[in-house]
C-alpha cells in the first residue's frame, strides 16, 4: 500500500482546521498556521493546541473586537479593517498576503520609524490602548516588529530606491564622521540627474568602517553600487562623485575613474568657502574672542538675559555660532559690527567678577576691535550668504557656480595686507578641486560658449546635458548624519547596528524633501 505524503496530510491537516475554527480568523498556506487576529503563527500539529491558543487572553480580545467590530475606520491607517476574509481561498494564498493584520503591523512599523518613535513606546499602556481602540487591532509589541517587520520595511525602501534610480545618470556623494561610540559612520547619498528638473536623492546606504582611509571608502561606494544594482552595476551611468577635500578622499576617487570612467570628482564647493571664512578668523584673533566670550556670557544665565531684553529689547541676543557650521561666525561678526555701540554699554553693564567671559570681553573692547569687524563685515561676510545659497536644494549647476565665481571676484577686488592672504587661500582651495574646472566647462558649454576638456574625461554630448542640476556640496550627506545623530540619541544607546542602519535609511528616505 503506497504512503501518504507527509506534506500532503499535514496541509490537509491544516486546512480542515481552518475550515473548523473559521477562515475570517485563521489562514494557511498548506505549510504555516496563521492566526489573522493575533498576527502570529500558531503551531497546529494537533487541535489540542489551536484550542490552546484560541483560550489564551490576546485571542480572547480579539475575538471580543471583532464581535463588536462597527463601520468604525481607522483614523490612524486608511482602509485598515479589523479583518478581511480573503480574495483567494485559503489553500492557494500565503498566510502573509491573506492577512490584514500583518499589513497593519508593517504599517505601524514603518510609521513609527519614519517618525522616529522609538518602538519601545509600545509598551506604554496608555498609547497601546489608543491605538487598539481607534484602529480595532491588536498591537504588535516592540519585539514582533523589530524582528518581523523592520527589515521588510528597509528592503522595501531599498526597492522603492531601486525603482526610482533603475537606469537613470546618477552622482553619488559620500562622507564619514565618528558617533558617540566611537565608531566610524559613512553614509553614501545617491541622486539622480536629469535634464529638465533636479532629481530625487536618497540615502542609500549606511556602514561602519573599520578605520577611515582611501581603501574603506573605495570599497564602500562599489558596494553601495552593487546595493543600487544588484543585478549587474551600470559603471557608466555614475556621472558625479561629490566629496569633502579630505587627502584619502581624494586618493579613493583616484582609483574608482578606473572602474567608472565617466565619473567626475568634485570637492564640496561649500567646504571650499568655509575654509575661505576660517582663514579670515585666523587673522583676527581679538574678533574671535569677542565672538566665543560673547556667547558664554548668556549660558545658563537667566538674570543676564533678563537684563540684557529689558534694556535692548528689539536686539537679540548674541548669535552663537559653531566652528563646524559653515558660516556663523561670519553672521556673528555682522551681527556685533551692526550692534556694536549697544553691545559695549551692554557688557560694560556686567560685573566682570561674576564671570571670566565678562571681563575677556571688556578687555577686548577698543577702537582697533571696531574698525577691524567694520573691515571684515565690509570685505568678507558675503560669504557666509554664498555658502546658504550653495546649500539649496535644486539649484541649477551654472547657478552655483556663478555663485562661486562672484565670491572670488569680490575677494580679488578687496584691499589690504591680510585680503592678498584670503584671495590666497581661495585660489588655492578652487586649484586643488580637479573637478571644479570640468564643471565650469560643463557650465559654459550648457550656457552656449565653447570650452576643451584638458583632462581625459570620456563624457559624452547627452551625458554633459545630465548636470544641468548637478549638486556642488555635499549638504545632504551632511544632514543625514545630522538625522543618525538624532535617531541614536543618550536615551537609545542599545542599537544593534543592524538595526540603527534601518532605522536610518528608513528615516531619512520617508522625510527627505525631493
Amino acid at each position: 500500500m503506497p504512503k501518504v505524503s507527509t506534506c500532503s496530510s499535514r496541509s490537509a491537516r491544516l486546512r480542515s482546521f481552518v475550515q473548523e475554527f473559521g477562515d475570517k480568523v485563521f489562514s494557511t498556506d498548506g505549510k504555516i498556521f496563521y492566526c489573522k487576529l493575533c498576527g502570529v503563527k500558531v503551531t497546529a500539529e494537533k487541535r489540542f493546541t489551536v484550542q490552546q491558543h484560541c483560550k489564551t487572553f490576546k485571542h480572547g480580545k480579539c475575538l471580543s473586537r471583532l464581535s463588536t467590530k462597527d463601520s468604525r475606520q481607522s483614523l490612524l491607517f486608511k482602509n485598515s479593517s479589523t479583518t478581511s476574509s480573503s480574495s483567494s481561498s485559503s489553500s492557494s494564498a500565503s498566510p502573509s498576503s491573506m492577512n490584514n493584520g500583518s499589513e497593519f503591523s508593517k504599517d505601524l512599523c514603518q510609521w513609527m520609524v519614519s517618525s522616529n518613535i522609538p518602538l519601545e513606546k509600545l509598551h506604554n499602556q496608555h498609547f497601546r490602548q489608543f491605538l487598539e481602540t481607534y484602529t480595532s487591532h491588536p498591537i504588535p509589541s516592540e519585539s514582533t516588529l523589530r524582528k518581523n517587520y523592520l527589515s521588510t520595511c528597509y528592503e522595501d525602501m531599498l526597492n522603492k530606491i531601486r525603482t526610482s534610480v533603475a537606469d537613470n545618470k546618477i552622482w553619488v556623494s559620500l562622507d564619514e564622521t565618528s558617533d558617540v561610540d566611537g565608531r566610524y559612520i559613512a553614509n553614501v547619498i545617491v541622486g539622480t540627474l536629469k535634464q529638465d528638473q533636479p532629481g530625487e536623492r536618497f540615502l542609500l546606504d549606511c556602514e561602519v568602517l573599520e578605520r577611515a582611509n582611501h581603501s574603506t571608502i573605495a570599497v564602500l561606494f562599489d558596494n553601495s553600487m552593487k546595493l543600487l544594482w544588484p543585478n549587474g552595476i551600470q559603471r557608466n551611468n555614475v556621472l558625479l562623485l561629490v566629496t569633502d577635500a579630505a587627502p584619502y578622499m581624494k586618493k579613493a576617487a583616484k582609483g574608482l575613474r578606473i572602474l567608472y570612467p565617466k565619473m567626475v570628482h568634485i570637492t564640496c564647493l561649500a567646504h571650499a568657502l568655509h575654509r575661505v571664512a576660517e582663514e579670515v578668523r585666523g587673522h583676527f584673533p581679538d574678533v574671535d574672542r569677542l565672538v566665543s566670550n560673547g556667547k558664554k556670557i548668556f549660558i545658563k544665565a537667566p538674570l543676564r538675559v533678563q537684563k540684557f531684553k529689558q534694556e535692548a529689547p528689539l536686539l537679540p541676543l548674541p548669535p552663537q555660532p559653531v566652528v563646524t557650521r559653515w558660516g556663523t561666525w561670519l553672521d556673528a561678526v555682522a551681527y556685533y559690527c551692526e550692534n556694536y555701540t549697544a553691545i559695549e554699554k551692554m557688557f560694560n553693564g556686567f560685573d566682570s567678577s561674576e564671570s571670566t567671559s565678562i571681563k575677556a570681553v571688556k578687555d577686548l573692547f577698543s577702537t582697533t576691535l571696531a574698525q577691524n569687524l567694520a573691515y571684515i563685515k565690509s570685505n568678507f561676510c558675503s560669504i557666509s550668504g554664498a555658502i546658504t545659497r550653495l546649500e539649496f536644494v535644486g539649484t541649477e549647476l551654472c547657478d552655483a557656480l556663478d555663485t562661486v565665481k562672484s565670491i572670488e571676484n569680490e575677494l580679488n577686488r578687496t584691499r589690504g595686507e591680510i585680503s592678498d592672504r584670503i584671495k590666497t587661500k581661495i585660489e588655492s582651495v578652487l586649484h586643488r578641486n580637479a573637478g571644479y574646472s570640468t564643471l565650469c566647462k560643463i557650465a559654459d558649454i550648457l550656457s552656449g560658449k565653447l570650452a576643451t576638456f584638458e583632462d581625459d574625461t570620456e563624457l559624452s554630448p547627452n551625458d554633459l546635458t545630465f548636470f544641468k542640476y548637478a549638486p556642488v556640496t555635499s549638504c545632504d550627506v551632511e544632514r543625514s548624519f545630522s538625522k543618525y545623530k538624532t535617531i541614536l540619541s543618550d536615551n537609545r544607546r542599545s542599537f544593534k547596528f543592524e538595526n540603527l542602519k534601518m532605522h536610518v535609511v528608513i528615516n531619512c528616505n520617508c522625510n527627505s524633501e525631493n
